[in-house]
Formats: C-alpha cells, structure tokens, sequence
C-alpha cells in the first residue's frame, strides 16, 4: 500500500510538472526538465520494488549493478565497454522493470565515482529505457540474438541522442535546430564507438550470459495450470 500512495504521488508531481509547462509558468527549462526526469526514474523504482519482492531477484540486480559500475568505471573515457550489453540481457531476459532498474542503478551508482551533477538524473532515465525496451526485443530462438545485437546497435545511438539532448539544453546558449545537429554531429563518433562495443560484447559474450539469465529466471518461476508464476 505504501509503495502504491508514493508511485501516485509521484504521478500527481509529475502531472503537475507538465500542467505547469503547459499553462505557461515562467520556470527556469533545467527545473522542469530534471524534475519530469527525476520523477519517472523515481516512479520506475518503485514499480520494480513493489513488484520484484523475491530475495533473490534482488540479490541479482544488486549484483548485477556492482559489475555494470566496475565495467564502467574502470573503462571510464572508453566508450567500448561491456556496461551496455549487461543491461540489454538483464531487460530482455527478466523484464521491463528490472532492466530499467539495473540501467538507471548503474549510472546513479557510478557517478559517485565519476561525478553527479544535473546530467544524472537524464543519464539514469536513458540507461534504464535501455534496459527497459530491451524487454519488448522477440524471444523466438533464431530470431533472438539477431534482435539483440541489432538493438545493441539502436541502443547506442537512442542513448547518445538523450544525452546530447541534455547537453544541448544545459550548456549550448543558441536553441537552435542548427545547433542541436552540430550536438548530435559532434557526439557520432562516440555512440559510433559505443555501438561497437555493444556488438562486440554481445557477439562474443552475449549468448554465453542469456543462457544464464534464462536458467536463473527459469529457477525464478514455477507453472501454476500451466502459466508461468514468479517465485
């Protein structure tokens, strides 16, 4: 019950968030943006904690977050890293909420070392749909790892969009549609990079990890006439 008045609560804030940017209200762009973000991270977490109570589950994304923040800290300046594909086959594999939880846990976690500021609560928010949309991603066997490592590709770039949107806003002083290309222009290389390591990561060690996941999920679950129950 408490779980269901904080996810309302935050879905009342967030509603007067945009109620406020529609009527006109003269806030500074940055307040209104970091709070709308702030609060669909913050209402994402609270669906994962109230639907994934299993001891287990928890210990997974905890451990799961603690090698995506190692992976991403000590190839911090490298955009060919392994942080990606782990949060790719933890969203496909276990679902919407813990993919998003584990992505956005990540990014929080790790800029503790790295450095918080403004940019976190938008790094959170594009690393979590990461691991979010990964969910929807076919399950059929041969259509499987194809699918992944073509969104390893797509994800790259969906997060480079997000977060040179964010820089765009906050530190570029002309909002121009001739600006924001130069952004995305100037931040190609970089997400072009980052998709390399994607499919590399996931070519290589992706199908060795989804057939772990899909055993620790299958441990997860018990059939109840038939239809798969959560533990």
């Amino acid at each position: 019950m408490k779980h269901k008045i904080l996810r309302l609560a935050c879905w009342a804030a967030l509603a007067a968030v945009f109620a406020c940017m529609a009527s006109g209200v003269r806030v500074n762009w940055l307040v209104y943006a970091m709070s709308a973000t702030a609060l669909a991270v913050l209402i994402m977490l609270l669906e994962f904690e109230e639907r994934n109570s299993d001891s287990r589950m928890v210990a997974l994304v905890g451990i799961l977050v603690a090698v995506a923040v190692a992976s991403r800290q000590i190839l911090h300046g490298i955009e060919f890293s392994p942080v990606f594909f782990i949060i790719i086959l933890c969203g496909s594999v276990f679902g919407p909420t813990p993919g998003f939880t584990v992505g956005a846990l990540t990014m929080f976690t790790s800029n503790f070392f790295l450095g918080h500021g403004p940019w976190t609560p938008f790094q959170m928010f594009a690393m979590g749909l990461t691991g979010a949309l990964a969910a929807y991603l076919p399950k059929a066997r041969r259509l499987r790892m194809p699918f992944l490592l073509a969104y390893s590709v797509a994800s790259a770039y969906m997060y480079g969009f997000l977060t040179d949107m964010f820089y765009w806003m906050a530190f570029v002083p002309a909002h121009s549609i001739e600006s924001f290309a130069g952004v995305l222009a100037a931040g190609m290389p970089a997400n072009t990079m980052r998709a390399a390591g994607n499919v590399f990561f996931m070519g290589i060690i992706g199908p060795v990890l989804l057939k772990v996941f899909d055993r620790f999920k299958a441990r997860l679950t018990y059939r109840r006439g038939g239809k798969p129950v959560a533990a």
